[in-house]
């Protein structure tokens, strides 16, 4: 079994962020970042504009990379390829493969559990305080 390439898009409106909550592994209970599966022929870009848009309502610009992260357990290895990325239009609300979308404060972040590479991608963007 080989890694599968996935993109995601951090995406945020003035104090908010974009996130969903799955339901279904990886970490299911948690809230991530929009995500998914870059498709045959796709560009990661594309694919993390695709998945944002699919999931949560959402058009978004890929404005820059913001990092590269595993996802890693016995059952699954995802190369997460993370996109910092602008709101274009649309309304929230929750596509066919999440329970849950929505914007989310910055300071509701710390209340809730988020998947462990969102919780990466948010402090290496500077949202979230290192832990120490």
């Amino acid at each position: 079994m080989r890694p599968l390439p996935s993109a995601s898009a951090l995406v945020v409106r003035g104090d908010r962020v974009l996130l969903v909550r799955r339901g279904r592994e990886p970490e299911p209970e948690a809230w991530s970042l929009p995500a998914g599966l870059v498709r045959y022929g796709e560009t990661v870009e594309q694919a993390a504009a695709r998945e944002t848009l699919e999931e949560t309502g959402i058009r978004i610009a890929i404005r820059d990379l913001l990092g590269v992260y595993d996802l890693l357990a016995e059952a699954y290895h995802y190369v997460v390829i993370c996109f910092l990325a602008e709101p274009l239009g649309g309304r929230v609300r929750p596509g066919p493969d999440v329970e849950d979308a929505r914007w989310l404060r910055l300071e509701e972040l710390k209340g809730i559990e988020l998947m462990s590479i969102t919780r990466a991608a948010l402090r290496d963007a500077g949202l979230l305080p290192e832990e120490g």
